[in-house]
């Protein structure tokens, strides 16, 4: 079986997930953030590894980082915008929807979606 990570470090909260390669969710997690960013997605993703029964992040095919901390991911293979990760997200589960509202811990943002999930345009506060 393949498994496929991600870890979103916001402001206040710190979300981890686990996926197999059908998309279902094997595990899933939501932290308080702390101040070191690093330290949230190791906390946060160490849970979810756990859960699933997996030792280290190297046991995942793929890891995305996302939110304000996605830098501080040093495990991911790639970071993504919280807008492009909320677009292609939305997207996957709801295809009509072409607009999203994220109120976070920091700031809002309208994000405006096209119809293969990118982003047309989004603003910030």
């Amino acid at each position: 079986m393949k498994y496929f990570g991600g870890c979103d470090v916001g402001s206040t909260y710190t979300k981890a997930i686990i996926i197999d390669e059908t998309g279902k969710i094997l595990a899933d997690t939501t932290i308080r953030s702390k101040m070191n960013a690093q330290q949230s997605a190791e906390a946060a993703m160490q849970e979810v590894l756990d859960k699933v029964g997996l030792k280290t992040s190297k046991d995942l095919e793929y890891l995305i980082g996302t939110g304000y901390g996605r830098n501080k991911v040093p495990f991911a293979d790639e970071n993504i915008s919280e807008i492009s990760c909320h677009a292609m997200g939305v997207h996957v589960t709801n295809p009509d929807v072409k607009a999203i509202i994220d109120i976070g811990g920091q700031d809002v943002k309208g994000i405006s979606i096209d119809t293969d999930g990118t982003v047309k345009n989004f603003a910030m506060n």
